[in-house]
């Protein structure tokens, strides 16, 4: 008995599948089984096209779109011709229409790339529906970088990062009043196409072409969220199949996964249980992959709505070709309920003014001083410090109260320019950092989830870290992207109600 139809389209469409008929060379999309030319003694093998380049071919604007995709509103569709061999269909996301005429003419012969989005979704109780035949145009926001895999070589005395890849979307919202959002002067939003899944798919992707390594090398995979696309049912899975992480094995991988929650550090708590694991003979893997990928979720008018923000950071480790040694850890908690959300509540709850005080600071400066007790260190051994950072006050506030400078703390205040990223904030704050650093630098990262508790880790830059930055998405060139799209407070509540997101 074949597969169901939604099977069968997530193994053609994640990765944009063709069949290739090794006797002639013929490609087909979807992928047939046999050649038309060679019939049955055809030899079919399969391609996949999620890392490549396209040109758009031919197209058209859909005004009036069906019910299932009239959260889009107007958009581009057509088709995009990849290197003269195959053509496949394909949306345009990222891009939006006013309502004067469109010349698609225009459009034909650019160069755009694969993105990962949501489809449609099944009703209200359905199945979401993702596919990477959705492209923007590389001239747009979003840098495109080749992705070569590298053979694993030099081994590290100790386990620790291999690479890493940040999302943050195309559009934002800009507080016209800082003070509102405690600092905070613009912050991400998504596309009504995107959500937590779709921004870890594309940071694990900038981190395995950051790491220049095969995606079968990676044995398990972690997502860490409070703002999962489903209640049940793992992210993590979707990730898998999206970046073919494990030896494939019958359309299947042979890897691990979960979907983990403790709120903005739902990621951070994985990356000792990563460093724990490639240093196990058991595991028998050599890289973990850990995800902090979250969307925006506050009600309208709430004063939380003028701080989040949305997108993910997606870190592997491993021993081999280590970029930041990881060398300490420390994680402080207790039941401090200062931030929630029930089951079937669509939007959290926070605890006011106990939100900074005992939650926040107690947790961070404990964290931070235990880890520089474990590991004999003062806060003039560190180069730089990155906390989670719900807004600017917070993080500088800890920080200096701790002992540190603004000199180690300023670098990784991106948050001013994104927003909090909930599980993707210390992480894309710890990125920002790597993106500067030198080889010899030591890092202080303290993660902060309500409910409450803190992971502090310090990590040590290597040479390696040089070797890998041309392939690297920096922090600072999407945040200041000159691409970037500014829209009201009215079309991004719009996204998102029309969404479900």
């Amino acid at each position: 008995m074949s597969e169901p139809i939604t099977r069968r389209k997530i193994t053609v469409d994640y990765n944009i599948r063709v069949s290739r008929c090794e006797i002639c060379g013929r490609r087909y999309f979807p992928p047939k089984p046999f050649c038309d030319i060679e019939g049955r003694k055809s030899r079919m093998t399969y391609e996949d096209y999620f890392y490549c380049r396209g040109l758009f071919y031919a197209g058209t604007v859909i005004r009036r779109p069906t019910n299932k995709f009239s959260y889009l509103g107007s958009f581009i569709t057509g088709v995009i011709d990849f290197n003269g061999e195959v053509k496949v269909p394909g949306r345009i996301t990222d891009f939006m229409l006013n309502e004067s005429e469109v010349d698609v003419s225009e459009f034909i012969g650019m160069e755009v790339v694969p993105r990962f989005r949501r489809i449609y979704v099944d009703g209200e109780s359905g199945l979401i529906y993702y596919s990477s035949l959705v492209f923007s145009f590389t001239d747009d926001y979003y840098e495109a970088k080749d992705y070569k895999p590298l053979k694993p070589s030099e081994k590290s005395e100790r386990p620790g990062i291999v690479g890493y890849g940040i999302y943050i979307p195309k559009f934002r919202i800009k507080n016209e009043d800082p003070s509102v959002g405690a600092g905070i002067l613009e912050r991400a939003v998504p596309f009504p196409d995107e959500d937590a899944a779709t921004f870890a798919v594309e940071a694990g992707r900038r981190a395995l072409i950051h790491a220049a390594l095969d995606g079968r090398y990676i044995k398990k995979c972690y997502v860490g969220s409070e703002s999962t696309p489903y209640a049940v049912k793992p992210s993590a899975s979707t990730v898998i199949q999206a970046l073919k992480l494990g030896e494939p094995y019958e359309d299947g991988f042979f890897s691990g996964g979960l979907d983990t929650q403790f709120a903005c550090k739902a990621a951070t708590d994985l990356f000792i249980d990563a460093v724990a694991l490639v240093g196990s003979p058991i595991f028998r893997g050599e890289y973990v992959m850990v995800i902090g990928a979250d969307n925006s979720q506050a009600a309208p008018g709430d004063p939380l709505d003028y701080t989040v923000g949305a997108g993910a950071a997606a870190y592997i480790f491993g021993k081999r070709d280590v970029i930041a040694t990881l060398d300490y850890y420390v994680s402080y908690t207790s039941d401090t309920p200062d931030f929630y959300r029930r089951e079937g509540e669509k939007y959290p709850r926070h605890g006011g003014r106990f939100t900074g005080e005992p939650a926040y600071f107690k947790h961070i400066v404990s964290a931070i001083k235990g880890v520089l007790k474990e590991s004999g260190l003062t806060p003039g051994d560190i180069s730089y410090i990155a906390l989670h950072s719900p807004n600017v006050k917070f993080p500088v506030k800890a920080a200096l109260d701790a002992g540190f400078s603004m000199d180690q703390i300023k670098p990784s205040l991106v948050v001013q320019y994104m927003g909090n990223l909930y599980s993707g904030s210390s992480p894309t704050a710890l990125a920002a950092l790597l993106d500067i650093a030198e080889p010899g630098c030591r890092i202080l990262m303290v993660s902060y989830g309500s409910g409450a508790g803190s992971d502090a880790y310090i990590f040590t830059v290597t040479e390696k870290i040089e070797e890998k930055r041309e392939r690297s998405v920096p922090v600072l060139s999407q945040i200041k992207n000159p691409k970037r799209q500014y829209v009201d407070y009215s079309t991004y509540r719009k996204w998102k109600e029309s969404s479900g997101l």
